[in-house]
């Protein structure tokens, strides 16, 4: 025997029958599931103490009673202790003891939408129940958490005391009183008792703006009854009645709400080892009439597929539902007046025995009866019970899979908007990934045949945060109550909630909360977020990114009277990453005659965060251009529809905002038009969670997504960097990496009596004389650009170069930066020429640059112009490029000698495996272009902005990350050049006052 299945007794503590006094805790947790295990673990190791009250005598729910085909969605979500959880699951296997059954060769290594054992993240997502259970015995004995078996009183087993729960009272009397509970049963049963709303059953699709909440019938098609089955007893006479749990109708038209429950089962475990194989009689009280319905399932045709046989190791299967008729005990967990959470303990456990009695009574019948074919019998006949699990329960599961019972309803509503990403909420406490999943509910009589009804599985294209208010009581409700199961969702949100995995995952954050509010004497809803999610993330929790700049407003394409669509588009739905039913098209037709304008919800006010959505593909245009109008004028923003589709894409900040119109002038391939959204820049909102207010930041030109807590700290430690000195101490800026680190610094201005942010910038601190970067090298002369636009002078700026410009993010980064600063004064015109060279750049100059009347030009062609063909030849030498250059250069000047012409130098490159072609190689003397455009820049009195050095910094200082940010060897990545460029472009246009 493993060593770690020796582990597997319940670890219980004996208190007396009947206490004397409550045994008093700080946090006492309901459920003995794998959510109130973890939970435990967490309150323990937070220094706490803390019961866990277990109505079984063994730990961890479903995780522990055959659901070993773990419904995970992505391995991304996994962190903290559910992560540990996994991983301990994953070295158990990878021990040669483990596998007694079989082979770990032979096993494959197939899980559900993933490996079953990933090897990279070293976590297992397929795993038997008695190694699941040993685990969690692990975590309970190594955090000595105290763990007692016990009912609930479900009739005044919650006691309350001025609002809030004071403690629990057991069947047998026993009490346990708590600062703060949490209650991780799967029905949610402390609910009722601490006074908290909740609700049973399916919302109406209009309740929370959904599509497939309530009563679903046409969706209905998964999981579904073969076409010709007759409903009645006798089949073709209605006189003879319906057969048993069949009813007439649905109850209600596609959408509506009612109480009905989806289907629970039990995850059955089986095996086809003779010598572990136990046998599976008839159940008592067989009756034939039961099955009815897989006898004349088989005979409309169905030959398997009656259970699935998903395998875990050692030959066990998890067998779940599948399938018209299966596991599920369809339309048995409800009934009038009554449904499973309302049942008391014992009435739990005789419902469940007939589920147990159903599923045995299938696998019977499947494997004897003598109206299920000779095929059939044998095909299921190796199959029996696992002899080594389940040992003091006849090898059966011990925990039914109640998939839905009491959900909470509290100031926050997950929703189906949350699980498809159209709605992001801003406080995550963990991340889930599951479909939205909805079994059977009931069966009813459609176009004269049985037909099951409920099963809806809608995809989640991406793992989405789940809301620290959604495991909270509403306001003015119980104050010491947390609820990561029953949390405050719709049914089909709670669908994809529900999973194993996420429960861990926000039992252990709600555990961390209730730390936090202990500490600081809170109530659960006052816990401040913005404290808690540090907290979360030291825990090693994935939360996602922060997510107060999501919308949380939503206009989408099909929404009619806030979306006018001029000249002809159409609706697709062909490629992934929508919301709602489709998305539009122009059909790469009509350019520049069509555009979809999209009116901003009644209420947009202020300054808001505007964002598009669009599905990427190839043929997308990369230069869409979208204007956004607002009280003030319109700022337009180029995108590139070929990527980032799928996901909201910030355009930008903009105040007044009134329309955002998606335009078609000059592209180069298809425009797609999906839907834009909106979110307030609320006073207090602080989206890097770094101190500072978003409005604060974007008062001061800061990126309110980018932390500054590094810098503000390393201002801190460091003031004396900022007393006045003579210009011969100055040392230019130079930016390298991203974190504080000894010698390397991030710089502030001081601004009155608090520490104020004004630029986002590192720079290194020579090591080799005394020449330094102080205050006064912040103070310089700013840019035309900057001056005409602080005097409300409108300006047009083109920026021309190779396809670091035309598809680079710097362009909209530096746009967004400006148009916020100063709203309606900026248009720009992304003149890019990728592929080209100071040649092409001479040779377009008239159409790309002279036509568009610029202010300002922003100019770098040294990429292309440095490019050498593999035998040596350069395209163009550095004297053919500062010709080509000083040409572009008089002729601007020549048009409006008062246009600004600002350089500038990229980035350094490398011979990336992932690029076109040897990045570096093919450009030995870049470095000589680069300073010719220095050289350029002094001789003229240009300004110029030396990107260069700062690249070259992080390549000789952090390879990792340049090559992360350069992937392909020459374009950096969005993330890098935020982290690069742009901070040097505000400094240098601003002479250092942004």
């Amino acid at each position: 025997m493993n060593r770690i299945l020796i582990l597997a007794v319940s670890l219980c503590f004996p208190l007396p029958a009947v206490a004397a006094d409550p045994v008093s805790r700080d946090v006492v947790v309901y459920g003995g599931t794998s959510g109130g295990v973890i939970a435990a673990v967490q309150v323990a190791k937070s220094g706490r103490s803390v019961v866990l009250i277990s109505p079984t005598q063994h730990l961890g729910g479903l995780t522990t009673s055959g659901l070993g085909w773990t419904d995970l969605g992505e391995s991304s979500i996994l962190g903290g202790l559910s992560r540990e959880f996994y991983h301990r699951v994953y070295q158990h296997y990878q021990q040669g003891s483990a596998w007694n059954w079989q082979t770990r060769a032979s096993f494959g290594n197939a899980g559900q939408g993933g490996p079953a054992f990933n090897a990279t993240t070293e976590v297992a997502s397929v795993f038997e129940p008695k190694v699941a259970e040993a685990v969690f015995s692990a975590m309970i004995s190594e955090a000595q958490v105290q763990v007692i078996t016990g009912r609930l009183d479900l009739d005044d087993g919650v006691v309350m005391d001025g609002g809030k729960i004071e403690r629990l009272k057991l069947e047998d009397g026993r009490e346990f009183a708590g600062k703060i509970f949490i209650d991780a049963s799967y029905e949610g049963d402390l609910l009722p008792g601490a006074g908290v709303s909740f609700t049973i059953g399916r919302e109406a699709n209009a309740t929370h703006g959904e599509t497939y909440s309530g009563i679903q019938s046409a969706r209905a098609t998964k999981n579904q009854l073969r076409d010709g089955i007759d409903p009645y007893v006798v089949p073709g006479n209605p006189a003879s009645g319906l057969l048993p749990g069949v009813n007439p109708d649905a109850g209600g038209v596609d959408g509506s709400a009612d109480t009905r429950l989806q289907a629970y089962c039990f995850r059955m475990v089986l095996t086809d080892v003779a010598a572990n194989r136990v046998a599976v009689a008839q159940p008592p009280g067989y009756n034939e009439a039961d099955y009815e319905l897989v006898f004349r399932s088989i005979a409309a045709g169905q030959t398997t597929g009656f259970f699935k046989l998903d395998l875990m190791p050692n030959r066990k299967t998890d067998s779940n539902n599948t399938g018209g008729i299966s596991t599920d005990y369809i339309g048995k967990n409800y009934g009038p007046g009554w449904n499973w959470a309302t049942l008391d303990h014992d009435e739990r456990l005789a419902l469940a025995k007939q589920h147990e009695n159903w599923q045995r009574g299938l696998i019977w019948t499947l494997q004897n009866h003598e109206r299920v074919p000779a095929s059939i019998r044998n095909a299921y006949a190796k199959w029996g019970l696992p002899a080594d699990e389940f040992t003091d329960n006849g090898n059966w599961p011990w925990q039914l899979y109640v998939r839905e019972a009491r959900r909470m309803v509290s100031d926050h509503v997950m929703n189906e908007s949350h699980c498809n990403g159209s709605v992001v909420v801003p406080d995550s406490v963990g991340l889930a990934a599951y479909a939205m999943d909805s079994h059977h509910v009931q069966r009813q009589v459609k176009n004269g045949m049985v037909k099951n009804e409920g099963d809806v599985q809608m995809p989640v294209a991406n793992a989405y945060p789940v809301s620290y208010r959604s495991i909270v009581p509403k306001a003015g409700e119980c104050p010491n109550l947390l609820v990561p199961w029953s949390l405050s969702a719709s049914h089909m949100a709670f669908g994809s909630i529900r999973m194993e995995p996420v429960f861990m995952i926000l039992a252990q954050s709600a555990a961390l909360a209730a730390d936090m509010a202990l500490d600081d004497g809170l109530t659960v809803q006052q816990v401040p977020y913005s404290r808690l999610r540090p907290v979360l993330l030291a825990a090693g929790q994935a939360l996602g990114a922060p997510a107060v700049g999501f919308p949380t407003a939503v206009v989408d394409n099909t929404d009619a009277g806030q979306v006018t669509a001029t000249g002809a588009w159409i609706a697709a739905s062909s490629s992934s990453g929508f919301l709602g039913s489709d998305y539009l098209h122009n059909d790469n037709a009509g350019q520049g005659a069509k555009q979809v304008a999209y009116a901003a919800p009644a209420g947009t006010a202020g300054m808001q965060r505007v964002f598009l959505r669009w599905t990427s593909h190839s043929n997308r245009a990369s230069n869409v251009p979208v204007e956004i109008v607002t009280a003030g004028g319109s700022t337009t923003v180029t995108v590139d529809q070929r990527s980032n589709g799928g996901k909201w894409n910030l355009l930008g900040y903009f105040s007044g905002v009134q329309q955002v119109i998606v335009k078609t002038t000059g592209v180069n391939g298809y425009v797609i038009a999906d839907a834009v959204g909106f979110s307030t820049v609320a006073e207090d909102d602080d989206s890097d969670f770094d101190g500072m207010s978003d409005l604060r930041e974007l008062e001061l030109g800061l990126d309110p997504m980018s932390p500054d807590t590094a810098f503000i700290d390393a201002v801190k430690r460091h003031p004396e960097f900022f007393d006045l000195h003579s210009a011969g101490e100055i040392h230019d800026l130079r930016i390298a990496g991203s974190t504080y680190t000894p010698g390397l610094y991030g710089f502030r201005i001081e601004g009155g009596p608090a520490w104020e942010l004004l630029e986002d910038f590192q720079l290194a601190v020579p090591q080799d004389g005394p020449r330094r970067f102080y205050r006064v090298a912040l103070q310089g002369t700013p840019s035309g650009l900057i001056s005409a636009l602080e005097s409300g002078q409108p300006r047009k700026v083109v920026v021309y170069g190779t396809s670091l410009t035309a598809g680079g993010a710097w362009v909209s980064q530096m746009n967004s930066w400006l148009s916020t600063k100063y709203p309606g004064l900026l248009t720009v015109v992304n003149s890019g020429l990728s592929g080209k060279n100071s040649a092409e750049g001479v040779a377009q100059l008239q159409s790309k640059v002279l036509a568009h009347q610029p202010d300002v030009v922003f100019i770098e062609f040294a990429m292309n112009d440095a490019f050498r063909y593999s035998d040596g030849t350069p395209q163009l030498s550095v004297e053919q490029a500062r010709a080509n250059l000083v040409s572009m250069i008089d002729s601007i000047l020549a048009q409006n000698p008062q246009a600004e012409v600002i350089l500038q130098t990229m980035n350094t490159v490398w011979d990336s495996p992932s690029g076109s072609n040897q990045s570096a190689t093919l450009r030995p003397d870049l470095a000589a272009y680069y300073e010719m455009y220095r050289s350029v820049a002094a001789e003229r009195g240009l300004m110029l902005v030396d990107h260069e050095p700062n690249w070259e910094a992080l390549q000789q200082g952090d390879l990792a990350a340049f090559r992360a940010w350069v992937p392909d060897g020459v374009h950096p990545v969005a993330q890098g050049l935020g982290k690069v460029a742009l901070p040097l472009l505000k400094w240098k246009l601003t002479g250092g006052k942004p």
